[in-house]
């Protein structure tokens, strides 16, 4: 029995019934093989540009014979499907210059795309930018936190929403609702940025300046989640 991760069931938790995925970077595949076992009349291509991963991959799901649900492909992000294989994204793990590139370079796979589920490592504030332009708006996000790590998971579906310069830094939706892994996660991120600045030298000015207003921002944003 597959046991995931706490950041992949949170993952795991988001895919409904009937949908067609591409899990891109599957690595050794449990995610997709979870999702073969519990989901209903899914279809997975579990794809890794990693040789290595993929075998190991390949070998996992024919130890649990579902070769029939899961298909391995080996590639660079979404170069390996046709538009008419996928409802369904999932990227997880990588940076979000990387995600937003495989996105961006392979719009045309996008037409039947109508869910995005992201975890990204990096900036989340370019992820959301990014792939908003691309004509999705944010559903659902959570914070979670595994082995001293916060994660934040997105779910981005297909529609056009509006969305301000803090909802894109911080999140519409962790912004409006009482998420205790947000608010720790981003007072640990205040106490991070005054910690930084109180060792730039008072004589980089521009630098100061720009670190004052970053820490500003979350402090506002810190009052806000508390009131």
């Amino acid at each position: 029995m597959i046991k995931l991760s706490k950041r992949l069931q949170t993952i795991a938790n988001y895919i409904e019934d009937g949908n067609k995925i591409i899990d891109i970077g599957c690595d050794h595949a449990y995610l997709s093989i979870y999702l073969a076992l519990n989901k209903k009349n899914i279809k997975v291509i579990a794809s890794d540009i990693n040789q290595n991963a993929y075998n190991i991959a390949l070998n996992n799901v024919k130890n649990e014979k579902l070769e029939n649900i899961i298909t391995l492909r080996l590639g660079n992000g979404l170069e390996v499907v046709t538009k008419d294989e996928i409802d369904t994204i999932i990227i997880s793990g990588l940076g979000s210059m990387t995600i937003v590139g495989i996105l961006k370079n392979s719009i045309d796979k996008l037409a039947n795309v109508k869910t995005i589920i992201i975890q990204s490592n990096t900036d989340l504030y370019y992820l959301r930018k990014n792939i908003t332009k691309l004509n999705y708006y944010i559903i659902k996000e959570e914070t979670i936190k595994e082995n001293g790590q916060y994660y934040t998971i997105i779910v981005f579906k297909k529609g056009n929403h509006h969305y301000s310069n803090d909802d894109l830094l911080f999140g519409p939706l962790s912004l409006k609702k009482d998420d205790q892994n947000f608010k720790n996660m981003t007072l640990e991120n205040y106490q991070k940025l005054k910690k930084i600045n109180e060792n730039i030298s008072s004589s980089k000015i521009i630098i100061k300046t720009k670190m004052h207003l970053k820490i500003k921002k979350v402090k506002k944003i810190l009052k806000r989640l508390s009131s």
